[in-house]
């Protein structure tokens, strides 16, 4: 079953706006708690301030990420995607190996999306599969490291 790469485009889209929310609202929790008075340190070994800076510093660094991923899915431009047949940055792919997965390649890996029945994970180029799939094309088969060992997939189509 094939799935409109579109829609999962969109879907990917919609569930990363929520985590960004998400992380907006956490993030601004963390930065209230760092500047709170009532974490101000009582004595030299009290870190809280500290850690909540910590918190908060990471909860930036994830925003920015997010946000970047965010421009990066609205900027593609699915008419020069949908023109190639080799596996890369934007592709849509159906694997078969113990069972059978579909894979979209963006910047950053992690997050699925479930439409129609069918699981869409998001995997990065520099994920072991992701450059085990890199300008591979549909019908090849490709051996990938995995904490299991070494798995054979197939590529059965590339969107």
């Amino acid at each position: 079953m094939s799935l409109d790469k579109a829609t999962v485009i969109a879907a990917l889209l919609h569930g990363l706006e929520s985590e960004l929310g998400a992380v907006e609202r956490v993030a601004e929790m963390a930065r209230d708690e760092a500047t709170n008075s009532e974490t101000k340190a009582e004595g030299k070994y009290d870190t809280r301030a500290t850690e909540a800076s910590y918190l908060a510093r990471g909860q930036a660094s994830r925003i920015a990420e997010l946000r970047r991923l965010r421009a990066w899915y609205r900027q593609l431009d699915l008419t020069r995607l949908d023109s190639r047949s080799q596996v890369g940055l934007g592709s849509l792919v159906q694997l078969m190996g113990e069972r059978a997965e579909w894979v979209f390649l963006a910047p950053s890996g992690g997050g699925k999306v479930d439409l129609n029945g069918q699981r869409v994970r998001v995997i990065s180029l520099s994920s072991p599969l992701g450059s085990a799939l890199a300008e591979q094309e549909a019908g090849d088969g490709v051996e990938v490291d995995t904490p299991r060992g070494l798995s054979e997939v197939e590529i059965l189509q590339v969107l």
